[in-house]
C-alpha cells in the first residue's frame, strides 16, 4: 500500500480503494430475472392472450438483461464468483434470446422453416437446461430459495425446448406446463430478491432457509441471510 506525505512529513497510510459489501447486486439480479420469466410464464401460460408474448422481447432487454448485467458486475467486484457467473450468463441470455425473437427469427424462419427454426430454438434452450442444471450444484449449497429458483428454471427449459422441437398439439400443452412453472420460478425470485433487500432492515424477518438449510436453526445458529455468497462457488 503506497503512503503519502502530511506537511510535517509523515507518511499517512492511503485510503484502500472502494469494495463493495458482498452479496450488493443478488438483489438487483434476481428481481430483474423474475420481471422477465413472469412476463414469459404468463404468456406461455394464456393467463394473458399469446399474441402479445411480444412484450416479453422489450422487457427481457430492458429489464432483464440490464438489470442482471450490473447486478452481476457488481456481485463480481465483491468478488462473489457464483453470483456474478449466474447474473451475466443470464443477462447475455436475455439479451440473445430477446434479438433472435425480434430482429433474427424471420430470416431463419425463410431460410429453414418454421421447423427449422423450432428445433435450432429448442436446442438452444435446451443447452441452457443442462448449463443451468450445473448451476443449481452450486445454488444447492447456498439456500432453498436459490436452489428452488434454479430447479425450476431448468425444468422450464427443458418443457420450452421439447415445446419448439416437437411441435403440434404436444408443443401447445408443454408450453402452458412450462408457462406456470416460469410464473412460479418468478414468483420464488422475487422472494429471495425481497428476502436480501429487506433483511439487514427488518432484522432478518424473511426466512431464507441457508444451507443446511434448517439444521442452523435447530442448532440454535443465527439463520445466514446472504444469498449468492462468496466462496461457496
Amino acid at each position: 500500500m503506497s503512503d503519502t506525505m502530511d506537511p510535517a512529513g509523515a507518511s499517512a497510510p492511503q485510503e484502500p480503494p472502494f469494495a463493495p459489501q458482498q452479496g450488493i447486486g443478488v438483489s438487483l439480479a434476481v428481481g430483474s430475472f423474475g420481471f422477465s420469466v413472469l412476463v414469459l410464464g404468463l404468456a406461455n401460460a394464456r393467463v394473458f392472450t399469446p399474441d402479445a408474448i411480444g412484450i416479453f422481447v422489450p422487457v427481457a432487454l430492458g429489464m432483464g438483461a440490464f438489470g442482471l448485467l450490473i447486478g452481476g458486475l457488481w456481485e463480481f467486484r465483491a468478488n462473489n464468483i457464483f453470483g456474478g457467473t449466474f447474473a451475466v450468463f443470464y443477462a447475455g441470455f436475455l439479451l440473445t434470446t430477446g434479438l433472435i425473437l425480434k430482429n433474427y427469427s424471420p430470416g431463419i424462419i425463410d431460410a429453414a422453416g418454421e421447423g427449422g427454426f423450432g428445433d435450432a430454438f429448442g436446442a438452444w434452450l435446451l443447452l441452457w437446461c443442462v448449463f443451468t442444471v450445473m448451476l443449481s450444484v452450486g445454488a444447492y449449497y447456498i439456500n432453498m430459495p436459490a436452489f428452488l429458483a434454479f430447479t425450476l428454471l431448468e425444468i422450464a427449459y427443458l418443457l420450452l425446448g421439447v415445446a419448439n422441437i416437437a411441435g403440434g398439439d404436444t408443443a401447445e400443452t408443454l408450453t402452458q406446463v412450462g408457462g406456470w412453472v416460469l410464473i412460479a420460478d418468478g414468483i420464488v425470485a422475487w422472494y429471495l430478491s425481497w428476502a436480501v433487500a429487506v433483511n439487514p432492515l427488518a432484522g432478518d424477518r424473511l426466512p431464507v432457509w441457508p444451507y443446511p438449510y434448517d439444521m442452523k436453526r435447530r442448532k440454535g445458529a443465527p439463520a445466514d441471510t446472504s444469498a449468492l455468497p462468496a466462496g461457496r462457488a
